[in-house]
């Protein structure tokens, strides 16, 4: 029987087909050749450590350059601030918000985070909005519109004492920045409404301050007067929900002792009973009449309470 071309005869005869499927692995390595692999294996992983430590120095070189704060270096493009204009609607002056946003002349402009600077002053309860522009090549614009206080009340500071707060028509709670004590002792004293802490500081906005606000702005428009001797403003009978039956604001005066308005009745709004007021510290005024005070909360008439005995009570008397 005829032997086939491809197959290996049993005394290790090979044909050329055995010669062609040979494979470089099955052929020996001599130690020469074992050498010069190693040897390159030893410089691969050399330039390998050297690469990684070359990606380390140039991540530590970024860190430590300003970029790592955001910074940009001084450049034609990035002038140093030469002027900064300021606007408010408000007591807050350019010397203020220097100090307060921690800017100086020289800063280079684009490194100036102008969106930072107008959070912290949103942050502060006192401005209610702020805008911050940079004009090249060195001015910054900042303009802040500011909250108006009606009344200041003393708040516990958490320390054994207390620090004077102001109150806004919103209801703001703030601790007024760059007020004059003429300013202050201005405004009247809120009492009878409770103060809320809230986290991590301040106070929560108190419910109902735009009729306070609206009573003394009338008062203040059509009795200057005699809203300038108003020093306490007593909201304990006071409540601002639309389903309270008599919701009524109280008022120390210096002249005329106990002053009630009904805040909660259009038919009886602030404009009517101001000019009621009006009318009664008229007439008082001409009787040279002792007043402990007068309600202007009833229908159509104003209750004046009149002082019996010269020894009660303090009464009042409109000069």
């Amino acid at each position: 029987m005829k032997k086939s071309a491809s197959t290996i005869s049993a005394e290790g005869l090979r044909n050329w087909q055995d010669v062609i499927d040979q494979h470089p692995q099955d052929r020996a390595i001599t130690p020469a050749a074992r050498r010069n692999q190693l040897v390159r294996w030893a410089a691969a992983g050399t330039s390998i450590f050297a690469g990684a430590l070359l990606l380390l120095l140039c991540f530590w070189a970024l860190r430590a350059s300003p970029a790592r704060s955001g910074q940009v270096e001084p450049s034609p493009l990035n002038p140093p601030l030469q002027k900064l204009v300021f606007a408010s609607d408000g007591v807050l002056t350019e010397g203020w918000v220097w100090q307060f946003l921690g800017i100086h002349q020289g800063d280079y402009m684009r490194n100036i985070d102008i969106f930072a600077l107008r959070q912290k002053l949103l942050d502060l309860k006192q401005v209610k909005d702020a805008s911050i522009t940079r004009e090249f090549p060195g001015t910054l614009r900042i303009t802040v519109q500011e909250r108006r206080p009606w009344l200041r009340v003393a708040a516990d500071n958490g320390a054994g004492g207390f620090q004077l707060n102001l109150v806004a028509r919103d209801g703001t709670v703030f601790v007024g920045q760059d007020y004059t004590d003429e300013v202050l002792n201005q405004l009247p004293w809120l009492a009878g409404m409770p103060l809320h802490r809230t986290k991590p500081e301040g106070f929560a906005a108190l419910r109902g301050m735009d009729a306070v606000a609206e009573l003394l702005s009338t008062a203040r428009a059509k009795m200057p007067q005699v809203a300038a001797q108003w020093t306490v403003v007593d909201l304990s009978q006071f409540d601002p929900r639309p389903e309270t039956p008599v919701s009524l604001i109280k008022i120390r005066s210096a002249q005329l002792g106990e002053l009630t308005f009904i805040a909660n009745n259009p038919a009886r709004n602030f404009d009517i009973q101001i000019q009621q007021l009006a009318v009664a510290v008229k007439e008082i005024d001409q009787k040279s009449l002792l007043v402990r005070g007068l309600d202007l909360s009833i229908d159509n008439q104003v209750v004046v309470e009149k002082a019996v005995l010269p020894t009660s009570a303090p009464a009042h008397q409109v000069r």
